[in-house]
């Protein structure tokens, strides 16, 4: 399964700085949107010279994937400066756009350095997988295993029963890695990154009020997405990622993440404003 996440978030190139991707949960009812946060960075990156670092991704979810055909997408070479350079990036399916993004890329620079302090919570050898956790319970979704499958390990620190949401406060952590190593490049650790970024972030808005991501009652997607890279990592290594709600109102839900290594650098964080509107 790790195998098949890689070689997803690593489109193919078609040559004229156009690539196509693959989908992950083909038996899904849409495409994971991480899925192409993570496939936009990849062809964003092979696109700038190695020494330019991604430190910043914007995006927009415009419509809902469908997980039955390749994803298209497009890089356009904004600008290249003598220290930054600009891409914007569309994924598309039959023509029409599902996706646009624009990324940040700077030339290895030095300057002040603080960060927050990353909150003390339990080793992740203390905690459940959350496919543990599903497989325990008997309720994997097989055709969907964004947090429950086996190319991730992901282990929150004070679990949800996400079948059955009960109100709590607008906080989640986790623990969060590839089940296997993964080679030595950043390209891919950023994609991974992206990905993982997405799982959360929606879903820490929702059990603010105990509903559940498939609540009937409520239309629930991601609509914007920001993500900005601080330092290296890599996403075969244990991360933390620290999720909270900002404001939830007029139909849409507001959250924050951050990523620490295990020995406590902040190396990436991460904002999402998420449709959740009754019905």
């Amino acid at each position: 399964m790790l195998d098949q996440l890689l070689d997803v978030i690593t489109p193919r190139a078609l040559g004229g700085d156009r690539f196509e991707g693959a989908n992950m949960h083909p038996r899904g009812f849409r495409v994971y949107g991480g899925q192409v946060l993570a496939q936009a960075v990849s062809a964003a990156l092979a696109t700038v010279e190695p020494d330019r670092l991604l430190h910043s991704q914007h995006a927009y979810f415009l419509r809902p994937g469908n997980v039955k055909l390749p994803i298209a997408l497009e890089v356009e070479r904004a600008r290249d400066g003598i220290s930054f350079s600009s891409r914007r990036v569309v994924a598309s399916q039959r023509g029409k756009p599902i996706f646009v993004g624009s990324m940040s890329f700077q030339q290895a620079s030095q300057g002040d350095d603080y960060q927050v302090d990353m909150p003390q919570v339990p080793p992740p050898e203390a905690l459940s997988s959350e496919r543990q956790l599903g497989l325990a319970a008997g309720n994997l979704d097989e055709s969907f295993m964004i947090t429950t499958g086996q190319d991730l390990d992901i282990r929150v620190v004070e679990p949800v029963d996400w079948d059955h949401p009960v109100p709590r406060p607008p906080l989640l952590q986790a623990w969060m890695k590839t089940t296997g190593p993964v080679p030595d490049n950043r390209a891919i650790h950023q994609a991974l990154l992206a990905y993982l970024s997405d799982a959360f972030l929606i879903d820490v808005c929702l059990i603010t009020h105990g509903r559940a991501f498939d609540d009937r009652a409520m239309q629930v997607a991601s609509l914007d997405h920001a993500l900005w890279y601080h330092a290296d990592f890599r996403a075969d290594q244990w991360l933390l990622h620290t999720v909270e709600a900002e404001r939830i109102g007029g139909g849409r839900g507001l959250a924050r993440g951050s990523f620490y290594t295990r020995d406590g650098r902040l190396v990436a964080t991460t904002m999402q404003q998420g449709l959740m509107r009754y019905r």
